[in-house]
C-alpha cells in the first residue's frame, strides 16, 4: 500500500522539511542571515553605545575632581612637609 497526501495529510512530503530549523524555514536562507547580520549590527551599536555612556561617566567624574581641587588653596599649608608632593610636576 502507497502512502499519499490525501491518505496521509500530516506527514512530510519527504523533502526534509521536518529536518530544518523552524527559522530557516520561516524566513529562508537570506531572510535568516540578515536576521543574524542585523542582530550583530545591533550588538555592535549596543557596545558603543554603552562604552559612551561610560566615557561620558568618566569625564563627569574628572571634572568634578578638576573642579575641586581648583577649589582649594594655592599656598602649602605651613610646617615640615608643606609643599610636598608624591608627583614631581606638583611643585
Amino acid at each position: 500500500m502507497t502512502t499519499t497526501l490525501a491518505t496521509a495529510p500530516g506527514q512530510a512530503c519527504g523533502c526534509g522539511e521536518d529536518q530544518i530549523p523552524w527559522l530557516l524555514a520561516k524566513l529562508g536562507l537570506l531572510g535568516t542571515v540578515g536576521l543574524a547580520l542585523a542582530l550583530l549590527a545591533l550588538m555592535i551599536l549596543l557596545g558603543w553605545l554603552l562604552s559612551t555612556t561610560v566615557w561620558l561617566f568618566r569625564r563627569r567624574r574628572e571634572r568634578a575632581r578638576d573642579a575641586a581641587a581648583d577649589s582649594t588653596p594655592a599656598e602649602p599649608p605651613p610646617g615640615p612637609l608643606g609643599g610636598f608632593t608624591w608627583r614631581a610636576g606638583d611643585s
